[in-house]
């Protein structure tokens, strides 16, 4: 058979076969579509326990982390009844946390922020209000992956530019300002307070800029790969110039590619706004 004759030969099966697998017995055993409503989405945190959706008892997919999910095409839902019914359970018992009906006349299917802790879910995430001028924090690190314990610094580079050098950068000190010591995995810390960057150059010629770092707590390495895998975006005070301000920074270690890791977090007071 040439290879033309093949191409025309499939071309023709495909659409019977695909026929053919949707009935059993003369029977279609696919059930018929109602309608598809394209606005569906879900946004929320899970920490903890893994979390599994459901939808009329079928598993869809687990959740960790941060949770989004917008009105994609792949996000629709099908509707074969009038009603669908969407379960979260938790991963490691099974225990239903959350349920919601959508109906296909609904004009919008959107699951409320949601915040999951591993025991207690919730309609959001808490947090206090800002205490006058001052910048706080709290920390929640990732037990998976073998995590140890860690400690978060601002580190103030003294540096200057070289552009001969094949790293222009040239950091020649640094000013370490503890933050929070010895985070264990798997509790979310009290709140820090986070002091003014202040530093004082050693030499002339020099610039100052401030960074936060995690480190190993017991060896005191950076926690993923070298400095600049291990900085996480912490909004830090300056004298005068802004209002107190709360932050909550959850942590993660993520395996790469080989040896290496990355640092995964996300700050859970711009994902849950008042």
């Amino acid at each position: 058979m040439s290879k033309k004759i093949k191409i025309i030969f499939l071309a023709v099966m495909l659409p019977i076969l695909l026929f053919s697998a949707c009935k059993r017995d003369g029977v279609s055993v696919l059930p018929k579509i109602k309608a598809i409503n394209k606005e569906y989405k879900i946004t929320g945190f899970v920490l903890g326990d893994t979390i599994e959706q459901y939808f009329d008892g079928v598993k869809m997919r687990d959740y960790y982390g941060k949770v989004i999910k917008t009105s994609m095409r792949q996000d629709q839902l099908a509707f074969v009844t009038d009603e669908i019914k969407m379960e979260l359970r938790k991963k490691s018992t099974g225990e239903t946390v959350y349920t919601q009906t959508f109906n296909i006349n609904d004009k919008q299917n959107i699951v409320p922020n949601f915040y999951f802790d591993g025991l207690k879910f919730s309609k959001g995430y808490a947090y206090p209000d800002p205490s006058g001028n001052d910048y706080t924090v709290n920390f929640y690190l990732d037990p998976h992956g073998g995590s140890a314990a860690v400690d978060i610094n601002i580190e103030v580079l003294e540096y200057y530019f070289d552009s001969t050098k094949p790293d222009p950068i040239i950091v020649v000190n640094t000013t370490t300002i503890p933050i929070a010591q010895n985070i264990e995995p798997g509790n979310w810390t009290p709140y820090f307070k986070v002091q003014v960057p202040v530093a004082t150059p050693q030499q002339t010629g020099t610039e100052l800029y401030p960074i936060v770092v995690v480190r190993d707590a017991k060896t005191k390495a950076y926690y993923v790969n070298n400095r600049d895998y291990s900085t996480i975006n912490l909004e830090l005070p300056y004298d005068g110039v802004s209002p107190g301000k709360v932050q909550s920074l959850s942590l993660s270690k993520i395996p790469g590619v080989g040896k290496n890791f990355f640092l995964d977090y996300h700050e859970l007071v711009q994902l849950f706004p008042r």
